[in-house]
């Protein structure tokens, strides 16, 4: 068999690189596919929900949509081969951790874990020496620490992009995202709809995010605020809402909101955020009420038949496990779609 000179493949690959602006595209080996990265989040960290515009959400739903399809059908990224994450927890994660890690990993990355209990952390070293540190053999960070100001801190000393996995009772952007992104695939719009937050509103980080990118992005019909006055949303996050939107304040789920909502999103108590004699009385009035929170079957039985139910996870006793195997449950589905958000970003944060 005649072969052909390797003159022949070079021209081809010029013709390539002629043909297409590498500044705008990544190319992708062991596939034919190029994806668009969102071009506002390159060498960028993500710290907070305000950095996002309608276009960029967009764009990144567009995006993790497009990885999540390829992907499935069996399609291989190998785009950030070379480049390495490391993963920062210093409050425990199952969902937030392996998403960011897999996510690096379906992109071709690399991750470098550091044992937070056995790393001179213990010792004493303080967080700006560990970033310094972790940067000289990392690309890019992920970061969750209990204290809000701790992210602030991180990005100050990091040469490279710090993606926040959750700071204490502030954000968690990525979550917030890929929240949007649940909504918009399963519902099919997120403008026009009745969003019910449900629980912890106070300490609940998710929900502070997920309230702000809905609010100032999109037009939905009505933010419902469901939880005794003790946990419910901070003012500073409704300060921080940039357009006029109806909110209903509610101590309870009743027949009448379930049926009104096309979205319930409900969240555990962070116990973790209670310390002082003031949280435990917050925290025993709590518990008092949390059954006027419970989402079980009976629960549904009043919902919309096109509507879904979401949680962040972990759950504790808020939300039954009789409503799993109800096809509105979407927060096993909204799982796997973190993983093809984190990939968006990602991909987007070392786009050329």
């Amino acid at each position: 068999m005649q072969t052909k000179p390797l003159a022949h493949f070079s021209n081809k690959l010029n013709y390539l690189f002629a043909r297409y602006d590498v500044s705008s595209f990544i190319f992708i080996r062991m596939s034919q596919h190029t994806f668009r990265p969102v071009a506002s989040l390159r060498g960028k960290s993500v710290e907070k929900a305000a950095q996002f515009n309608r276009t960029d959400i967009d764009d990144l739903c567009n995006l993790a949509t497009e990885m999540k399809s390829f992907v499935e059908s069996g399609g291989v990224i190998d785009a950030l081969r070379g480049k390495v994450m490391t993963p920062l927890f210093f409050e425990n994660s199952s969902r937030t951790y392996s998403s960011f890690c897999g996510a690096m990993l379906k992109l071709g990355g690399g991750v470098v874990s550091l044992n937070l209990e056995t790393s001179s952390i213990a010792k004493g070293e303080t967080l700006s020496d560990t970033i310094r540190t972790m940067t000289s053999y990392s690309d890019v960070l992920v970061l969750r620490h209990p204290q809000q100001e701790a992210l602030e801190t991180a990005v100050k000393a990091s040469p490279v992009p710090v993606m926040n996995g959750g700071n204490g009772t502030g954000e968690h952007p990525t979550q917030g995202l890929l929240d949007i992104l649940t909504i918009r695939t399963e519902l099919g719009t997120v403008d026009g709809l009745v969003v019910a937050l449900v629980g912890d509103l106070k300490n609940g980080r998710t929900v502070h995010s997920l309230s702000k990118l809905l609010v100032n992005n999109f037009d939905i019909a009505e933010l419902i605020l469901v939880a005794p006055d003790v946990v419910q949303m901070p003012q500073e996050v409704l300060d921080a809402f940039q357009k006029p939107v109806k909110i209903t304040r509610a101590a309870a789920l009743s027949e009448d909101l379930v049926r009104r909502v096309d979205v319930l999103y409900t969240t555990r108590l962070q116990k973790e955020r209670f310390s002082s004699a003031e949280d435990a009385n917050a925290l025993a009035l709590f518990d008092t009420v949390k059954a006027d929170l419970r989402i079980n079957a009976d629960t549904l039985k009043w919902a919309k038949e096109k509507m879904i139910v979401m949680h962040p996870l972990p759950r504790v006793d808020e939300l039954c496990t009789s409503v799993d195997d109800d096809p509105r449950a979407a927060y096993f589905r909204q799982m796997r779609f973190g993983l093809f958000m984190r990939m968006a970003i990602l991909f987007s944060v070392f786009s050329a």
